[in-house]
């Protein structure tokens, strides 16, 4: 599956709170480093799956304000809006790079900023970490891998 789909479908279903949809386009070992976030890390679907989810807690809602793609990245800058009257005088938004190898989700990176969420994204297009690939002995799609653009 190309980009363009992946980041129609992670909108949608992030706008609409229904993740189940997103399983098919993860990667067994997808991976979710959440360090630059605060957050800890989480690996494989179910924990990934889970992780999302948790945005659509206690009547909050998640609205996907800005998307950005690349051919073998999505950015999505996320905008959480817990139920009840908001915290502060500024939005929390976060930026989440969702990286593509063979057409799944192989790696999920969040970002504090739009800059460095674009950055990582571009760079990873142009040129490929060694990491993005799955794991060996795990299966994938049959697609071939993608190269630099």
């Amino acid at each position: 599956m190309k980009a363009a789909p992946v980041t129609a479908r992670l909108r949608a279903a992030l706008n609409q709170a229904d993740l189940l949809p997103l399983s098919p386009l993860l990667h067994p070992d997808v991976h979710w480093a959440g360090r630059e976030t605060g957050q800890a890390d989480c690996r494989g679907r179910a924990e990934v799956i889970t992780r999302l989810a948790a945005l659509h807690q206690h009547g909050g809602r998640v609205a996907v304000e800005e998307t950005f793609t690349y051919p073998d990245a999505v950015v999505l800058g996320i905008s959480p809006s817990p139920q009840g009257p908001p915290h502060g005088d500024r939005a929390q938004h976060l930026y989440t790079v969702f990286h593509l190898n063979g057409g799944l989700i192989t790696r999920i990176r969040g970002h504090r900023d739009r800059h460095t969420a674009l950055d990582a994204a571009y760079n990873a297009s142009i040129h490929p970490h060694p990491a993005s690939a799955p794991a060996a002995g795990t299966a994938t799609t049959g697609a071939p891998n993608r190269g630099a653009a």
